[in-house]
């Protein structure tokens, strides 16, 4: 008896071998609700359970899962492992929705591991309308128009200083190709004013000197020096000797025969005193200073030429001529030329990008 005993237990053991390894693979599908508005969504698992290192094949849905039931990207797998990473848990999402009433029926999902095929379980999901009820029919509105929105600053500044950009770029452009083009000779008309007669300009000095106060200054020496270097001046131009590098008796030599004796002498007198004073270190007598300041006015007003008024000064315009531009100043300018139209390029891209982006 007992060998036929072991004969079946064997026998039971070798039977229960093939039920065990199936059941070694589980596939499960469910939803997170069964029951959804039209135009609703919800979410569609696919749960395969099996050994580590099984090769799992999800079916490949395109669009839908069932005719009406349509997918929304993405969809998204994970993995987890349990029984100390002996086994793991790989389940695929699906985000699904409908835009019918209807009852949809999900029939058995087939899922390939190693090779063999394995389903899941069967599932419904009912998708509603929402029914209004009686009576609310005057609360729906139509739909409203869309709300414009006033641009900020901050959305139009950018078009704006594009826009500016691109008018100085364009303005460049067209300036340096005219210039380019415009390859003749450059002619300038200087104009000048008249020059103002020695003997004003001299009085004027004088006049100045005699309001600063430096008659009565503390420093007489540098009242003198003053004083000559304004006679000097006066006399190189109205009698065409160089008297600034002159000293006094060769200025008074040179004007024996250009003035009177009477002007001679009161000249004389002044630098006579203007010497002692620079170069001797004389202190000058108690209103002296003031009989000089005179007797060189006196001086400039006794030599001044009478001018007639055919002798008035005119302005003058002198004509200055310069020639044409140079090679390499046509070839900075053709660069800048280029420059600028490219950057007028630049600056209509990006504007017309701005403004595309606003209104469209």
């Amino acid at each position: 008896m007992k060998p036929i005993r072991y004969l079946i237990s064997f026998l039971i053991l070798l039977a229960a071998c093939p039920v065990s390894a199936q059941n070694l693979v589980s596939v499960e599908a469910r939803v997170d609700s069964v029951m959804l508005w039209v135009g609703e969504q919800t979410a569609c698992h696919l749960e395969v359970s099996c050994d580590r290192g099984c090769n799992v094949d999800f079916p490949l849905f395109t669009d839908t899962i069932v005719s009406g039931l349509e997918i929304i990207p993405p969809v998204l797998t994970d993995t987890q492992y349990v029984n100390d990473g002996n086994r793991m848990v790989i389940t695929r999402h699906y985000t699904v929705t409908c835009f019918d009433s209807a009852l949809v029926f999900i029939p058995p999902i087939a899922v390939g591991v190693d090779g063999q095929e394995y389903l899941s379980n069967s599932m419904a999901v009912s998708f509603l309308v929402y029914d209004i009820p009686q009576g609310q029919e005057k609360e729906i509105f139509p739909p409203k128009h869309n709300m414009g929105i006033p641009l900020a600053f901050n959305e139009i500044a950018w078009p704006l200083l594009h826009l500016i950009l691109l008018a100085a770029a364009l303005f460049l452009a067209v300036f340096c190709y005219r210039r380019y083009n415009d390859n003749k000779p450059i002619i300038k008309k200087i104009r000048r004013e008249p020059k103002v007669p020695a003997h004003i300009r001299a009085t004027q000095a004088i006049e100045n000197l005699r309001q600063n106060g430096s008659a009565h200054s503390q420093n007489p020496k540098e009242y003198y020096t003053a004083l000559t270097d304004i006679l000097r001046v006066y006399m190189n131009e109205r009698f065409g000797f160089n008297a600034t590098e002159m000293t006094s008796g060769e200025i008074l030599e040179n004007l024996q025969n250009s003035t009177d004796k009477a002007a001679i002498d009161e000249l004389a007198g002044l630098l006579s005193t203007a010497d002692m004073v620079k170069f001797a270190k004389s202190v000058p007598l108690l209103g002296e200073n003031d009989r000089n300041l005179f007797s060189a006015m006196e001086f400039v007003k006794s030599t001044t030429v009478q001018e007639t008024a055919d002798s008035e000064p005119q302005i003058i315009e002198d004509t200055v001529v310069i020639e044409k531009r140079s090679k390499e100043a046509r070839i900075a300018l053709l660069v800048a030329f280029v420059v600028c139209v490219v950057a007028a390029l630049t600056f209509t891209y990006f504007l017309v990008s701005k403004l595309y982006y606003l209104f469209f």
